[in-house]
């Protein structure tokens, strides 16, 4: 389907494959065979994965815009379909989740909202001798009057758990009132159930993070009134909608801090206007359950003056050192077994921030394996114009300052994500 007109969604964009250090995105990178680790792993970084295998042969590095998490031993692409249909004046655009594990030919869908194609029904019956047009048409109208539109953003992937916030704006001329609204989803990626925290914590941690998540955001509220009433102008524009705030403890995420499980809740609310509002509660500390031992050896470790990022293995080492900058990592293979100077490899500069590193090599991949991970590779390098690749919001790095409240509002766009 065509890009619907104004309409900025950073997951339904091209994505760019990240420069290498090597030369080209799929590139053998010749070394001392004898020195060499030997290796296998998926790096997650910026917007691309990247496959990097090392041997007595050489190193080899492959990049594409693909999102890939490891469950059980298999591991499992996320990707995006989209839908829908652009008139004259008119646009109608939806989006839904899916999963698949490489060596599956069947896709299991995680998410999908109905309101779009409803809705893009009624107002066929209604106007039955429109004809679609190509909204990249030089002629087409920039503003319809009425669009009704959804958006998936991925904000990250822990083992089976994927975190996404879904986004619907709809303004259907001479319909029912404007609906704007958006909420935050766990959603298990082996079988499209939205996990609860009970699913994910057990029932008595959830019932003590949600009352944790409540005091947060009372405190917080009473925070901004305070502010309000000592004359900060922002925190006045804020007060005005602070009661179509309602905590919802079905609309939260799960985020890593310092490689430990945490939950971030989305509260939303709405402008006078009927614009979606949101208010994000700091993240709250959990006791790490069983299924998060796994995901822990993916999550990069930082030093503790976020100088460098690092995973340990057995025989190597993956350590990725940020730019002065903080938007690139020169990431380097490092080799445990040996003491001389010469034990350590350049790999790739990629874009920050890192996400995860998945071992390849302990149980290694078989040769079925390994083909389904190439195949998935040149399907998601070609990208596929009906098929979108997914990736996760690019969230700050190590030593960034990145708040921990963050109100989504027109009218405080300094802080706007």
């Amino acid at each position: 389907m065509p890009r619907p007109r104004g309409h900025g969604s950073s997951l339904l964009r091209g994505l760019a494959l990240a420069a290498l250090v090597v030369s080209g995105a799929c590139a053998d990178a010749p070394r001392s065979p004898t020195a060499l680790p030997a290796a296998e792993f998926l790096f997650a970084a910026g917007d691309s994965t990247y496959w990097v295998r090392s041997s007595g042969e050489g190193m080899r590095v492959r990049s594409a815009p693909i999102l890939l998490t490891e469950v059980d031993g298999r591991l499992i692409e996320v990707f995006l379909s989209s839908d829908g249909a652009e008139y004259p004046d008119a646009s109608f655009a939806t989006v839904r989740l899916w999963s698949r594990a490489l060596t599956s030919r069947d896709s299991t869908l995680l998410f999908s909202d109905s309101t779009v194609l409803h809705e893009l029904a009624v107002w066929r019956s209604a106007h039955p001798r429109e004809l679609e047009i190509d909204p990249a048409d030089e002629d087409a109208p920039d503003d319809p009057r009425t669009v009704v539109q959804d958006e998936i953003e991925i904000l990250d992937v822990h083992g089976p758990f994927l975190t996404f916030e879904h986004l619907l704006n709809a303004d259907i001329e001479g319909g029912r009132p404007h609906q704007h609204r958006g909420r935050r989803y766990v959603v298990d990626v082996r079988t499209g159930h939205l996990a609860t925290l009970d699913d994910l914590l057990g029932a008595a941690d959830a019932g003590r993070v949600i009352a944790q998540a409540r005091a947060s955001l009372a405190q917080l509220t009473d925070s901004i009134r305070q502010a309000g009433r000592a004359g900060d102008d922002r925190a006045k524009a804020a007060v005005e909608t602070l009661d179509s705030f309602r905590f919802d403890s079905t609309s939260f995420g799960v985020t890593d801090l310092a490689r430990d499980p945490a939950i971030v809740f989305m509260v939303p609310g709405q402008a006078p206007d009927g614009e979606a509002l949101a208010l994000y509660l700091p993240p709250l500390s959990v006791t790490a359950p069983t299924w998060w031992q796994s995901v822990r050896t993916t999550l990069p470790e930082w030093a503790a003056d976020s100088s460098r990022v690092s995973w340990d293995r057995d025989a190597y080492e993956v350590v990725a050192t940020p730019s002065a900058d903080g938007e690139a990592l020169a990431l380097v293979l490092r080799s445990r077994k040996l003491t001389s100077s010469k034990r350590e490899w350049p790999v790739a500069t990629v874009a920050a921030p890192a996400y995860q590193l998945i071992a390849l090599e302990s149980p290694p991949l078989d040769s079925a394996g390994r083909a389904a991970l190439a195949r998935a590779f040149d399907v998601s390098t070609a990208l596929d114009g009906m098929v979108q690749r997914a990736s996760r919001r690019v969230r700050p790095s190590r030593g960034s300052a990145a708040p921990t409240l963050r109100l989504v509002h027109r009218l405080l766009s300094s802080n706007s994500r």
